[in-house]
């Protein structure tokens, strides 16, 4: 067995600021040795280069402890990796088959070709957990959920696979914290998801004068601002966004509660401001009125007769972000928020736990591999800060689909903003609920807010039966 020896690029990441506190005692100690291989240059040139030799040794075993994982030999157990698409396959693929080749043959991967945030995924992990046929060793969670596939009682703290904190020490803080339950750190994740308002570069251009990050940024940077260039978005024939409900994630992103709070549904402030907004933009004119994730949503992206759509860093993907002839630019629009992403979690009977700790390494923790991401275009920001620093250095992460722009550093400070501490295993489908009650509220079938606010505790008591509804 051999070791993967692990840089941390110290230097450079404190020089962007970026918060990598685990890793003080590691430069402090390898300050003192360089400090006495000095000393022992000055008394001879012999002792000089055995302090030289002994101080690499010593980096050697540092670099060693701090990434601390096991490359298993290519005669061991199997594993199956399970997703809802083939995005995770196609990063195993890139990147850990061609750092690993001897060892791709032992990982399997099942596309399970369902929806990731629907009850039909969780069900088939279930049973291939239980069947014991193709076990789920490393399995993905959509954010969404995340919290709950992590209560299954087949998964594990990835630490229980040999996944350390050390090893995950340059994650964005949020990734952590979010992954975190009484069980300990239950998964990691290679990307994180700060969200931005994306908008039709040439339609800015005609209707607003330009098309510059800065000064439309300026123009969209309260909602009040976006609606003002929602009418003159209007007045030109176009429309300001595809749908009332695109407007969901950046206001439901700001919740001043979770959803559930001592076991009871919480309807904070922001769910009456969502849906008194997409109903402006319904009644307003100010959309197509289709659906996200539908077809027509999706042909708006590349027909010319849509502004805005609001997304993140995956949503500029091969699979989502479809365009042909319209060319986008991105600012923040006028809230910060978050959007999804995908965490992979372990399973705690993985016949091959070093190899499962490998691929999750590789895939989340690897510096290198990170980097590659940004600088393939494969991730506009992937969950490394050190990785991150080095491609905003290198001016890596240029995106076709938005006519070259660089995002990288606007997604690493969105990163760091990200608060995720209200989130809760029942997010998903109280959020598929009040998008039913927001076309409800649009169309007229709840009469009034307090209608629809009705409308969304009556469904939620009858959806989520351990949700105590006042």
């Amino acid at each position: 067995m051999r070791k993967i020896k692990k840089a941390l690029a110290l230097s450079l990441a404190l020089a962007m600021g970026l918060s990598l506190c685990a890793c003080g005692d590691k430069e402090e100690a390898t300050t003192e040795k360089a400090t006495d291989a000095a000393t022992t240059e000055a008394a001879t040139d012999a002792a000089s280069e055995d302090a030289s030799s002994e101080d690499t040794a010593s980096e050697d075993a540092t670099s060693e402890s701090t990434a601390g994982i096991t490359v298993p030999s290519a005669d061991g157990e199997t594993i199956y990796v399970y997703s809802w698409n083939d995005e995770l396959g196609n990063r195993i693929d890139t990147y850990f088959r061609t750092k690993y080749p001897e060892l791709s043959d032992l990982v399997q991967y099942r596309n399970l070709n369902v929806s990731g945030t629907e009850a039909e995924y969780p069900t088939k992990l279930q049973s291939a957990a239980e069947s014991g046929n193709e076990y789920p060793s490393v399995f993905a969670a959509d954010e969404s959920v995340m919290l709950s596939l992590a209560n299954k009682d087949f998964s594990a703290p990835v630490t229980d696979a040999g996944i350390t904190a050390d090893m995950y020490s340059n994650a964005y803080q949020y990734t952590v914290d979010f992954a975190t339950t009484d069980k300990g750190l239950m998964a990691c994740t290679w990307q994180v998801t700060p969200g931005l308002m994306l908008y039709n570069k040439q339609m800015a251009e005609e209707v607003l004068g330009t098309s510059d990050p800065e000064e439309v940024q300026k123009m969209v940077s309260t909602w009040d601002g976006w609606f003002e260039v929602a009418d003159k978005i209007k007045a030109a024939g176009k429309y300001m966004v595809s749908g009332p409900d695109e407007v969901k994630y950046p206001l439901l992103a700001a919740k001043s509660t979770a959803w559930v709070v001592d076991g009871k549904l919480s309807v904070y402030p922001e769910v009456t401001d969502m849906l008194e907004l997409s109903k402006k933009i319904y009644d307003g004119g100010y959309s197509q009125n289709s659906a996200q994730w539908s077809s027509e949503w999706t042909a708006n992206m590349s027909n010319g007769t849509t502004f805005c759509f609001f997304g993140t860093t995956w949503f500029m993907g091969d699979t989502v972000f479809v365009t042909e002839d319209v060319k986008y630019q991105a600012c923040a629009g006028p809230q910060g928020y978050y959007w999804g992403g995908s965490y992979l979690l372990y399973g705690k009977d993985c016949p091959n736990p070093e190899l499962a700790a490998l691929l999750i390494y590789t895939l989340t923790c690897d510096e290198d591999v990170m980097y590659d991401m940004i600088k393939n275009g494969d991730e506009g920001c992937t969950n490394n800060q050190a990785a991150v620093a080095k491609a905003i250095a290198n001016g890596d992460g240029a995106n076709d689909k938005l006519d070259g722009q660089i995002l990288t550093a606007v997604f690493d400070e969105g990163a760091k903003a990200i608060d995720m501490s209200k989130s809760t295993s029942y997010d998903s489908q109280i959020n598929t609920i009040l998008s039913t009650v927001s076309t409800s509220y649009n169309t007229g079938d709840d009469a009034t807010i307090d209608d629809a606010i009705a409308d969304l505790k009556q469904q939620v008591a009858s959806t989520i039966t351990d949700v105590v509804v006042e």
